[in-house]
């Protein structure tokens, strides 16, 4: 296997590293497909309130292309379908079964082998995989939207990391899993030449069954293991932008929905809190988050990423993509000379504080420490880039409706990774900002 280098990053410790340990949550009440992690989607809804639904039940599409399914992940009723602004489809929920294990129901699929893959046509997969509603798994760089049927990427590359830094560990995530990993990589072959798989450096040691086929180890700097990052590292022609990528869970269960016929539900999930170490929970594709978290303060928010996730309520349910929350405290006192303070737990990525010299696991607060200000061009940000863009002028080429520029400096680039807004003295929301600037480039493409 070869190795990626990255000489940029996020290398600080952070307290709060889920324990590798496991446990088994009992079956929630209420379960729910969210359609506000899903990227660019046009939602129509193919089910209403009231309805009964069997696990594998379309509940909506995509109405940009009616062949994306989003699927129901139980058996039950349509308890309820949430709007927001301008009827935004939010979520849809569904009220399970009492005894889910003995009455749910499946629709079924058509089933593949291993001595029948390689003899299905890419077409014939490729509707497989999109009637059993996991056809959304393929994402297509750089905008990661879901992968076009009707191109052939340049390589799929797949991650055993998450895009967190406290995603489950691939160890977790595997256990188990072996045979339906190695067949995903055979239907992988089916629609692509180039395969790359790739791992953390400290993940490797935990991998057994499935380490023989990593092809490329990255170093543990966050975003090393992004897809988008290792496809900034890897490509040397044009051609290569338009990659395709999954992760290595949703790759089991593409093996799973084509080997066993169903609709596959288990997901593995980490909370994470800065004073403690939770371990990981294997539950229910779309469980309440009030059931994952537990009891929580009422001052700190959730995520579903440390840096680049969504802010999520606690009654809601966990996104389709969604596999951590993390549970960020406020700290809401003020620190009297705080600015002549050594600073010895507080994380620092301009080595402004003491901290810096110790490499004891740092807490992170969801404040913000001041206020937004003018841009200073302290070059923070392109110091900490992991592909080398430098946000600030991006940005300044953005507020000036200059997409040429933009463009020219790497906007389509952006893993989205959020170090950028991370380390901005001056408190702007850049990785908001080059964001928003590639979803209006990519939705005037449409």
């Amino acid at each position: 296997m070869k190795s990626i280098s990255i000489k940029k990053g996020f290398k600080l410790p952070l307290s709060g590293l889920p324990d590798i340990s496991a446990i088994q949550l009992p079956e929630p009440e209420t379960i729910a497909v969210s359609a506000m992690d899903i990227p660019y989607i046009r939602p129509k809804l193919l089910v209403k309130q009231g309805d009964l639904v069997k696990t594998g039940t379309s509940l909506f599409c995509d109405k940009k292309n009616k062949s994306i399914l989003y699927l129901s992940p139980g058996t039950g009723r349509v308890k309820q379908i949430l709007f927001g602004p301008r009827r935004k489809l939010i979520e849809v929920v569904i009220d399970l079964n009492k005894n889910q294990d003995k009455n749910e129901a499946f629709v079924k699929f058509d089933t593949l082998t291993l001595k029948t893959i390689k003899a299905v046509p890419r077409t014939t997969l490729i509707k497989h995989l999109q009637d059993g509603g996991l056809w959304q798994c393929f994402r297509q760089l750089p905008a990661k939207d879901t992968a076009d049927e009707n191109l052939t990427p340049a390589m799929i590359i797949v991650s055993l990391n998450g895009n967190d830094p406290f995603s489950p560990h691939p160890q977790v995530v595997l256990d188990n899993e072996t045979r339906y990993f190695e067949f995903g990589l055979k239907v992988l072959q089916q629609l692509v030449k180039k395969i790359v798989v790739t791992c953390r450096k400290d993940s490797l040691t935990r991998l057994n069954g499935c380490k023989p086929f990593i092809t490329h180890v990255v170093p543990d700097t966050y975003p090393a293991w992004d897809p988008g990052t290792v496809l900034y590292k890897l490509k040397r022609s044009e051609k290569e932008n338009n990659s395709w990528c999954i992760s290595a869970e949703h790759l089991v269960l593409v093996a799973k929905l084509l080997l066993d016929g169903r609709y596959p539900v288990k997901r593995v999930i980490t909370v994470t809190r800065s004073d403690d170490k939770k371990p990981h929970i294997i539950t229910r594709q779309g469980a309440p988050v009030k059931d994952l978290i537990g009891q929580m303060d009422t001052t700190g928010i959730i995520t579903t990423g440390r840096f680049n996730g969504r802010s999520v309520n606690p009654d809601s349910h966990l996104g389709f993509f969604e596999n951590t929350l993390n549970i960020i405290h406020d700290n809401d006192g003020d620190e009297m000379f705080g600015f002549i303070l050594p600073g010895l737990s507080k994380p620092t990525v301009s080595k402004t504080f003491l901290s810096c010299l110790t490499s004891t696991p740092k807490d992170l607060d969801c404040t913000i420490h001041g206020e937004e200000r003018a841009c200073i061009n302290c070059g923070y940000c392109t110091k900490i880039c992991p592909i080398d863009l430098a946000p600030n002028f991006i940005m300044k080429a953005l507020h000036a409706d200059d997409i040429e520029d933009a463009l020219g400096f790497g906007l389509l680039d952006c893993v989205r990774c959020g170090l950028c807004s991370f380390t901005c003295p001056s408190k702007i929301e850049l990785t908001k900002l080059l964001s928003d600037g590639m979803d209006a480039h990519f939705k005037d493409k449409e």
